[in-house]
This record gives structure tokens, C-alpha cells and sequence, in this order.
């Protein structure tokens, strides 16, 4: 099919072509670009809420060993992971929440008024769901008490639900589990800004390509003086002895030209080569007359 196309057509050919990679190259890059910082934000996220679990089973661990009371490990662990923070995407601090496994609350630093209240039913995220019952069936499903939940709530001072990345851990000696959350809806707009800037880059490379592939094009051309198959037809015609082939009017200094003079060329030669021939016939034919009319007179003589 390709030996088919003209060679304008090629030429616009490698350019589409050359345009359809520069655009897969593109969007996989930003596809890579968003996975990774996905795969960055889930692990900010797991290892700060790792650290409340830390803080919890050291206080635990001075319960077991009798220092203090299991409540009084309870609250001292509670308020560490109330005051503690870190840092969330641009420069944001987010916070920890606890809640037991049957969606009680313990601790929250934004609604401290949850506390001791079951909230699994009443708490829903942005598209209807039940976040706190979502999370708690996750980490019972899950081998090692650790589970990331999707879930869509609004950022502080909006209303429209956005993506938002819940990690917890289940600490089962107190039946608690610990969690923090982050917000997504920034990392398509990473990717964004990444697709836009390889685009870019892809855009000048693909511009490149095609100035270079048109002035190569057009230099081709020029020296073949037509596209490269109507060239490739006439050299066939005159391969085969048709010398009154039609070359149009080339320009000068092209392969068509130096056909065109080629077969003009040729066609003056076989011309003065049959000149020849019929000359050479003429006084053949005198000859042989001339030999008949000798024979005819010897044979009147004897």
C-alpha cells in the first residue's frame, strides 16, 4: 500500500507519523508524571501515619508495662496525635483523626464535637458514601491492618467535592484506628502543567521535522524535476524502445530533463541510423540491378 502512495504523500506520511509519536510521547509522559507523584503523595502519607501508630504503641507500651493506666495512655496518646501536623501538599498542614473500628469517635482536631459519638452513618463524603464504615471495612479485610480508601470531599472554604487519599492503620489493642488523609485533586494539574510543557518541546522537535522534511522534499523534487514515480515511468518507457515518450517540460538540470534530453537524443540517432539503412537498401537494390542487367547483356553476347 505505501509503494502506492506519490511521494508528496510519503513525505506527508512520515510528518503524521512523526506527529502521532511526538503526541503518544506526551501523554505517556504525563501519565508517568501522575503516577508518580501519586505514588509520592501515598507515601507521605503512609509514613506520617505510621509515626501516630508509633506514638500510640509507646504509650500502650507503658500501659502493659503498669507506668500509667490504659486510659490515661489512651488520652496522653490522643493528644499527642491531635497537636501533631504535617506537611501536605503546597505548604498545607494536615492533621490525624482516630476512630474505633465500630466508627466512634476519639479524636478529631477539626470536630472535637464527634468525640464519643457514632458517626459510621452519618458522616458522607462528596458521592454518597460512608468514609469512616469504608475505612473500617477495608482494615478488616486487610492482612496487616493497613488500608488506603478513596473518598471526595470538599477543600477548606469550597463546596465541590474533590479526590481525596485516606490512609489509616488499625491498633487493635485499643481497637482504634488511626488515619490522615490527602487531597488529589492537585496532581492532575501537575500532570497538566507536565503534558503542556512536553508538548511544547514536542511541538518545536515536531515543527523541526516537518520544515526539514518539506525542504527535503521539495530538494528531491527539484532534482528529479517530478515526483519519483512519473521518473521511474518514463526510464521504463524508453527502457522498452518508446522513445516518443511524454517528459513534459521538466526543469532544466533535472533527472527528467536529462531523460528528456536523452531520448531526444536517441531518437536522432535511430533516425540517422535508418537513413543509413534506406541508403544502404537504395544501393543494394542499384547493385543488384546493375548485376541483372550485366547478367542479361553476358548472356545476349554468348
Amino acid at each position: 500500500m505505501f509503494d502506492r502512495l506519490s511521494f508528496q504523500q510519503k513525505i506527508f506520511s512520515i510528518i503524521l507519523t512523526s506527529l502521532a509519536g511526538v503526541v503518544l510521547l506526551t501523554l505517556y509522559h504525563g501519565y508517568n508524571t501522575y503516577q508518580r507523584l501519586l505514588e509520592d503523595r501515598r507515601a507521605t502519607l503512609q509514613a506520617a501515619v505510621e509515626s501516630m501508630y508509633a506514638i500510640a504503641s509507646g504509650f500502650h507500651a507503658k500501659a502493659q508495662k503498669g507506668e500509667i493506666t490504659q486510659e490515661q495512655a489512651q488520652q496522653a496518646a490522643a493528644a499527642a496525635i491531635e497537636q501533631a501536623r504535617y506537611g501536605g501538599q503546597d505548604g498545607r498542614s494536615e492533621y490525624f483523626y482516630i476512630w474505633t473500628l465500630d466508627g466512634v469517635g476519639v479524636m478529631h482536631p477539626i470536630r472535637p464535637e464527634w468525640r464519643g459519638q457514632h458517626m459510621a452513618d452519618k458522616i458522607k463524603d462528596g458521592l454518597g458514601r460512608h468514609p469512616i464504615k469504608d475505612i473500617a471495612d477495608a482494615l478488616r479485610a486487610s492482612s496487616d491492618g493497613r488500608a488506603f480508601v478513596d473518598t471526595h470531599f470538599p477543600r477548606p472554604g469550597q463546596t465541590e467535592p474533590v479526590p481525596k487519599l485516606q490512609y489509616a492503620m488499625a491498633f487493635k489493642p485499643w481497637n482504634w484506628m488511626i488515619g490522615s488523609g490527602l487531597y488529589l485533586d492537585d496532581l492532575a494539574a501537575a500532570a497538566r502543567a507536565e503534558i503542556a510543557q512536553a508538548a511544547l518541546l514536542g511541538g518545536l522537535l515536531l515543527s523541526v521535522i516537518i520544515i526539514v522534511s518539506l525542504l527535503a522534499g521539495r530538494s528531491i523534487r527539484q532534482q528529479i524535476g517530478g515526483d519519483p514515480a512519473e521518473a521511474q515511468r518514463c526510464m521504463s518507457a524508453i527502457a522498452q524502445g518508446r522513445l516518443d515518450v511524454d517528459l513534459g517540460m521538466p526543469p532544466k538540470g533535472s533527472l527528467l530533463d536529462s531523460l528528456a534530453q536523452m531520448s531526444a537524443s536517441l531518437r536522432r540517432l535511430v533516425a540517422q541510423v535508418r537513413a543509413s539503412t534506406d541508403s544502404i537498401a537504395t544501393a543494394s537494390s542499384e547493385i543488384a540491378q546493375g548485376n541483372q542487367d550485366l547478367s542479361h547483356r553476358t548472356e545476349q553476347a554468348a
